[in-house]
This record gives structure tokens, C-alpha cells and sequence, in this order.
């Protein structure tokens, strides 16, 4: 998991190339005030979303394996919860069709702020789109980056060294 202000998103870029067009991208939404829905975007694509908090009680955790999740905090406020998926207990088997398994159980609850991303891997938990207290409204952008142009990116040819 990574999480930190946008304006640092530099800091992670040589780990996550693709961050770039995710930037790109929440600058134009808010620039150009673009509606809820759904984009491409570089390899991947985006959630534009708009919304009312969850109490964490009503809401289970998700993981990814074929996405990164960088949700980026445009407007309002949003508290979401963080766990290693190894520490959960299974709900559902994983969908690969919507790239979505769910699971329950306990973790770290973390408050945002606008203009804060955050990133999460295939190990990392989440619930997104929460409140501590009572409901409050949040504008984000959620950018699906392909983990597999990143993990499975090195051929094993190239890992071969040869005797000159």
C-alpha cells in the first residue's frame, strides 16, 4: 500500500510508471468538472464517482489481483479501512470477470483528505468510501492500473545472462 499527497506522486513513479496518466487524468477531471462515469485511461481505465460515505459495519473488504486501485480524494471527505488480505477471512471466491474478492474482518482505519491518493496491491485489503460518525459526500477518481505489464513485465529470456 502506498498513500500520500498527490503532489509527491513523482516519488513513486519509477515503481508505478503508469501513475503518470493517472495524474493526467485527475487534473482533467478537475479541470474540465468531468461527470460521474467511466474512462480509459492510458492501459487501463478510471471511475469518476460521486457519493455518500459508508458506515465501515455496512461495507466489506476487496481485493484486486489483475488491477493496482489508486484512488485519488477530489473533493470532500472519505475514511477507509486497510488490511493484509492474509489476516482476513474469505467471504467470496474471487470473480475474475469484475476482478473482485470479498472478505471480512478487521484492519486500519485511515481518514483522507482532499488531494490524497492512495494505491493498493493485490495483498492489500480496503474499504473504500467510508465514515467514522456519520455520513459526509466525497468526489473521486478511482484509476485501474493492469498489474501485469508490471509484474510479469521481465521476460525470462531477458533474466539470462550468456558467456561472451
Amino acid at each position: 500500500m502506498i498513500m500520500d499527497k498527490l503532489e509527491n506522486f513523482r516519488y513513486y513513479q519509477r515503481c508505478i510508471p503508469e501513475i503518470w496518466d493517472a495524474v493526467r487524468f485527475v487534473d482533467k477531471v478537475r479541470r474540465e468538472h468531468l461527470s460521474v462515469g467511466r474512462y480509459r485511461v492510458g492501459k487501463g481505465f478510471a471511475f469518476v464517482q460521486e457519493g455518500e460515505t459508508r458506515a465501515f459495519n455496512d461495507v466489506d473488504f476487496e481485493i484486486h489481483k489483475k488491477y493496482f486501485d489508486m484512488q485519488v480524494l477530489i473533493e470532500g471527505e472519505e475514511s477507509w479501512e486497510y488490511a493484509d488480505a492474509a489476516r482476513l477471512e474469505v467471504k467470496s471466491g474471487y470473480d475474475k470477470d469484475t476482478d473482485i474478492q470479498w472478505l471480512t474482518g478487521s484492519g486500519e482505519k485511515i481518514k483522507m483528505m482532499p488531494g490524497m491518493f492512495y494505491i493498493v496491491y493485490p495483498t492489500d485489503a480496503h474499504k473504500p468510501c467510508c465514515h467514522e460518525e456519520r455520513p459526509t459526500l466525497y468526489r473521486k477518481v478511482v484509476v485501474k492500473i493492469p498489474i501485469d505489464r508490471l509484474l510479469h513485465g521481465i521476460r525470462e529470456k531477458s533474466m539470462t545472462y550468456q558467456r561472451r
